[in-house]
């Protein structure tokens, strides 16, 4: 019988295997092969542990398995798909249009793409655990209004797997007096049903929030760095750990908010010459993605994003890493994402010519 784990055990285990990952790393620069996948016009969006990746190739939404990529087609009328997710199952999920433009969320399966939530204004699903939950977000209203926006885990029914079930993810009490004004958006989810983002309200304003994985799905204020005054948060890792962003005026620095009680905030350092840093995912290694640019102080005028990995608090600049072989060529513009093996997937120029890309750690 294959041993199923627990929520507690997977954490246990995942905080084990990241303390040796961690004790086995050399302090050495990494350096990382390149390669190109399959398909010209074409988008990433995800890596898993198997190294299959979810994106999109010419509007229409494809995973990469071993390197083959399959298209998984559109919603009936639709005009549009793209994969943002896919589980260790090889399910992916997913948004896309039904012939009127505007996105609905959806997951893969044998017979074609399937909506998890008919009719909605606009959804949008972006994760899907390897028990098959998924995570995102949605408004049933077609006005934009702001107090629309609301995360959700969608389940299938284990009573009748046509139906798909929805539990709203709740909002911070007293966040908000005008109710006009509050709205949460999950960006990143975990294995652990956890996830992270911001929320919007007329007291607190824009705060990063983190929502546990009980059966409630409690949220966390996780607030701001010291003298900021916003924050957003876009990644998680199976830890509990979330990166973002803490917004000083004029500016925004890379922070991680580390798994202890008190979801502990740290900054992470820019590139050098760099002031403006935002972090955008995590894996359970702790290695962490996003950019570093210059911000000229008091005003809004940042130089271009040049793209940064931390690994172990130290910052490199992600196009430094390639190895001279496989790397001759390469222009690394988009990273998408990053697995618990430490490989990145992304959008970058091969001899000028857009590719999707897999890096792998050397």
């Amino acid at each position: 019988m294959q041993k199923r784990f627990t929520p507690r055990m997977l954490a246990a285990a995942l905080a084990a295997a990241a303390l040796a990952a961690f004790a086995s790393t050399a302090s050495a620069q990494p350096t990382y092969r390149i390669e190109a996948l399959d398909g010209g016009n074409c988008g990433a969006s995800r890596i898993n542990d198997r190294g299959w990746v979810a994106g999109n190739c010419d509007s229409t939404a494809v995973v990469w398995k071993d390197g083959v990529r399959t298209s998984l087609g559109r919603l009936d009328k639709g005009t549009y798909s793209s994969a943002a997710d896919i589980n260790s199952f090889g399910v992916a999920v997913g948004d896309g249009d039904e012939g009127d433009g505007r996105p609905q969320a959806w997951m893969s399966s044998r017979s074609g793409l399937v909506n998890i939530f008919p009719n909605s204004g606009n959804a949008h699903a972006l994760f899907i655990g390897d028990n098959g939950f998924m995570g995102g977000y949605y408004t049933k209203s077609l006005s934009g209004r702001t107090s629309s926006w609301h995360g959700a885990i969608w389940t299938v029914d284990p009573r009748d797997p046509r139906k798909i079930r929805k539990t709203d993810l709740p909002l911070i009490a007293g966040a908000a007096i005008d109710s006009n004004t509050a709205a949460s958006i999950p960006f990143a989810f975990n294995q652990l049903g956890q996830a992270a983002g911001y929320q919007l309200g007329d007291v607190i304003g824009q705060h990063a929030v983190f929502w546990n994985g009980d059966p409630s799905h409690t949220i966390v204020d996780l607030g701001v760095f010291p003298g900021d005054w916003s924050s957003l948060a876009y990644g998680i890792n199976d830890l509990g750990q979330v990166v973002g962003e803490s917004h000083p005026p004029f500016g925004s620095r890379a922070v991680l908010w580390d798994s202890d009680p008190a979801h502990t905030p740290h900054e992470l350092p820019p590139l050098p010459g760099d002031n403006y840093t935002r972090a955008l995912s995590i894996n359970n290694l702790g290695q962490v993605l996003g950019t570093s640019a210059y911000d000229e102080p008091g005003t809004w005028n940042v130089g271009p994003d040049r793209n940064v990995l931390w690994e172990q608090g130290v910052a490199y600049d992600l196009q430094t890493l390639l190895d001279p072989v496989s790397g001759a060529g390469w222009q690394v513009t988009a990273p998408a994402g990053i697995n618990n093996l430490g490989q990145i997937v992304g959008n970058g120029l091969l001899d000028g010519q857009p590719r999707v890309f897999v890096m792998t750690p050397m």
